[in-house]
């Protein structure tokens, strides 16, 4: 009986001991890159250094596209700034950068083919106060003008016009609604002159959107005769449904002492590898 247990308890303890080296052996093999990674949080425009950055190992199979492996590749001779806010342990990407040799400030978040138009705006143009840096608004435009009868007209002149900043500020951290009198939004340059064109012909007032949809919808000019009609509310028409994509959620690796951040793709299912000893 006493060489039987014996036997068995040799062989259970062999079996553990092999798993646990096959389980190690796993974890050896993922192979991982290093990936320059912002070594706090980043506010919009702020321009990058070394002591701003780190370098982590990042696993091969999960690095985003756009990431810089070294700190000398991302900063160059004259290091860009950040256009969006990022978040400690973030990739920093390319397209998040502002061209080389920025001098920072607004103009660097500005697109080669867009410009920036300043509207006045007040507690009831301005969305009561919530528009921030960042959101996306439509404009609409009212106006007797053209108008052979003399009523008010209402139509959208401009949509998805994102907004970069609400009187003196462009930071996309402050989010506590306030009451400005001015609001620069991002237009292609025809569209500035159509709007500036508008304020001169009547009153403009911003369209809140919510800040994932990017759909263009068909719009039609609002009368006297819509108010005074009790018609069925009109289907939306979508001219083109577009969706900005939320932040990609990102889960924090603990192994022993070692911290890291991976970016957590929709729909991906990873296998989960048992953790070395001490790790969390």
């Amino acid at each position: 009986m006493a060489i039987i247990l014996g036997g068995l308890t040799v062989y259970l303890v062999n079996q553990f001991l092999q798993r646990e080296v096959s389980s190690r052996a796993d974890m050896r093999t993922i192979a991982t890159v290093p990936v320059v990674v912002a070594a706090a949080d980043l506010n919009s425009g702020t321009r990058l250094d070394e002591v701003l950055l780190n370098v982590v190992d990042w696993p091969e199979s999960s690095v985003p596209e756009g990431a810089f492996r070294t700190k000398s590749a991302l900063l160059q001779d004259k290091p860009p700034l950040i256009l969006t806010q990022a978040i400690k342990g973030e990739p920093i990407l390319k397209y998040k950068l502002s061209p080389y040799g920025a001098r920072g400030g607004l103009p660097a978040k500005i697109p080669e083919d867009k410009r920036a138009l300043t509207l006045s705006v007040n507690e009831i143009t301005g969305a009561g106060g919530f528009v921030m840096p960042g959101d996306y608004v439509d404009v609409l435009h009212t106006t007797t003008f053209g108008r052979s009868d003399k009523n008010p007209v209402t139509r959208v002149i401009l949509q998805n016009a994102k907004v970069l900043g609400i009187d003196q500020r462009s930071s996309e951290t402050d989010t506590e609604p306030k009451v400005v009198n001015a609001i620069t939004i991002l237009v292609a340059p025809f569209d500035g002159q159509r709007i500036v064109l508008a304020a001169k012909t009547g009153d403009l007032n911003l369209l809140l959107r919510n800040e994932f949809d990017a759909s263009i919808v068909e719009t039609e000019l609002v009368t006297y005769k819509d108010l005074l009609t009790e018609e069925p509310a009109r289907e939306t028409k979508v001219v083109r449904r577009v969706r900005r994509a939320p932040p990609k959620p990102q889960v924090e690796v603990i192994r022993g002492l070692e911290v890291e951040n991976q970016t957590v793709k929709e729909g991906e299912v990873r296998q989960q590898t048992p953790a070395p000893a001490g790790a969390q």
